[in-house]
């Protein structure tokens, strides 16, 4: 299993921190800054960093849209609520990212439509023994190409998880392995 192969660090829960949700959101945020924003993640050699397009608001304090994304559930952005599971599993996000070379971690591209219907190409990375998916796509910026972390979450669903493994066999089996 991949948890004895990748150094994931303990999850960070609520009651760590007596159910003092400020508490508790100030140290996700402290690993979130540390291991997305100045952790030099990085993936096929090309910089990584997370979306920041806006600021969100979430219990009367603006954050960052991608650290408000990563620890909250929904559909409608403006509705999300907090989603105690991910923000547990929010520093496993580099841990499964430097090691995508590993066979425990899936990767491969897709292809779906962005907000203006236009067909958009992300790769996905997958480490179902934790059931965290990462999804990067590829920018292009003033000072060269990097990648966007464009979302986080957990599978847990089995049926989805069924979904992800075809949609990656399908991939690995058309295009092979991209790592």
């Amino acid at each position: 299993m991949c948890e004895n192969l990748i150094d994931f660090p303990e999850i960070i829960t609520l009651n760590e921190f007596g159910g003092n949700y400020n508490e508790y959101e100030e140290a996700l945020l402290n690993l979130y800054e540390a291991d997305l924003w100045k952790g030099g993640l990085t993936f096929l050699g090309l910089k990584v960093v997370p979306r920041v397009h806006k600021r969100f608001e979430v219990n009367d304090k603006i954050l960052d849209w991608t650290f408000a994304h990563f620890t909250s559930k929904g559909e409608i952005e403006e509705n999300r609520e907090l989603d105690l599971r991910r923000c547990e599993k929010i520093g496993f996000i580099k841990p499964i990212i430097d090691n995508i070379h590993l066979d425990c971690v899936k990767v491969w591209e897709n292809t779906r439509l962005d907000n203006k219907s236009k067909p958009k190409t992300s790769v996905v990375i997958w480490c179902e023994c934790v059931n965290c998916k990462i999804v990067l796509t590829k920018n292009n910026g003033n000072r060269g190409d990097y990648y966007v972390i464009t979302t986080f979450y957990l599978i847990n669903n089995p049926i989805k998880i069924q979904k992800h493994n075809k949609e990656y066999d399908e991939y690995v089996s058309k295009f092979g392995k991209i790592i």
